[in-house]
């Protein structure tokens, strides 16, 4: 590597010049969330996305009977998983599972981010939906699980693209573990931003990705704070590249906009501490 160059600004200049590609969206998942975002939409139209895809079908399985959704019996089949768990949980799952591939790198040492990475963003898309639900916000479920999924999206951007560039050998691979985590915390919001506007998704999750770490809380954007104090939460557990246990959730911000009181916080605690079956 260049002693002109931090690893960052190799990054950016790679990305700037075209040198990598930037990762594409999936198109299963594009469809998938078009279907979860009208809100109006035959099961069977799901059915027929996730069975042209084995290991998609094999995934939703796997986690429809995990120990989280306690089912007695073994699901078998998509449909069954639609009847035990209800049609919008299994397009969620679904969307979800799809993220789930791009979380693949080549370098050992890169590696070793991939898991805690989905594993948090797993986490903060299930705590931002159970919020949604439990707060009264109904309406924002959906939304509240997909910007969940990818509030963090910059990181692994940044992790594939550094990726890329070891593996071309224009940077070497005995980069220290506290330059890769500071180039993750520095740049992940600005460029998964920017991913998300070259996936077209609605600004609506562009906000939440660039905003999910800002000092001021914007106690107006709903949206935006359901996803911040599920973030703080999985933090809380460990759920992650990072953790802070001495987080007190009820003392924030986020928890004091959302008028959410301790009890309910105990039980996100639970709920998340109970769904690691299902990453």
């Amino acid at each position: 590597m260049s002693q002109n160059l931090t690893l960052l600004e190799h990054i950016e200049q790679a990305i700037a010049s075209l040198e990598v590609a930037l990762p594409a969206r999936n198109q299963t998942a594009v469809q998938l969330q078009e279907l979860l975002t009208c809100g109006e939409y035959d099961i069977q139209q799901v059915l027929d996305l996730v069975a042209s895809d084995q290991a998609l079908t094999a995934e939703i399985l796997r986690v429809a009977n995990s120990s989280f959704y306690g089912g007695l019996s073994e699901i078998t089949t998509v449909q069954n998983a639609v009847v035990r768990i209800g049609g919008p949980e299994v397009v969620r799952l679904a969307i979800a599972a799809t993220e789930k591939k791009s979380y693949q790198v080549n370098d050992p040492g890169l590696a070793a981010h991939i898991v805690p990475l989905w594993q948090h963003a797993m986490g903060v898309a299930l705590g931002a939906r159970w919020l949604a639900r439990k707060l009264g916000f109904q309406a924002l479920e959906n939304e509240a699980f997909i910007a969940g999924l990818l509030h963090d999206v910059g990181k692994l951007l940044l992790i594939k693209v550094c990726d890329d560039l070891m593996t071309s050998e224009r940077i070497g691979r005995d980069i220290p573990e506290p330059v890769i985590q500071e180039v993750l915390e520095t740049g992940h919001c600005r460029h998964g931003a920017a991913l998300l506007e070259h996936w077209g998704l609605p600004d609506a999750y562009r906000v939440i990705v660039l905003g999910h770490h800002d000092d001021l809380v914007n106690d107006q954007n709903t949206l935006l704070l359901l996803v911040r104090l599920a973030d703080l939460a999985c933090r809380s557990l460990g759920v992650g590249m990072n953790s802070d246990a001495s987080l007190n959730l009820a003392a924030t911000e986020e928890a004091h906009a959302l008028d959410i009181r301790d009890v309910m916080l105990a039980e996100l605690s639970i709920m998340l501490e109970d769904s690691f079956s299902l990453v």
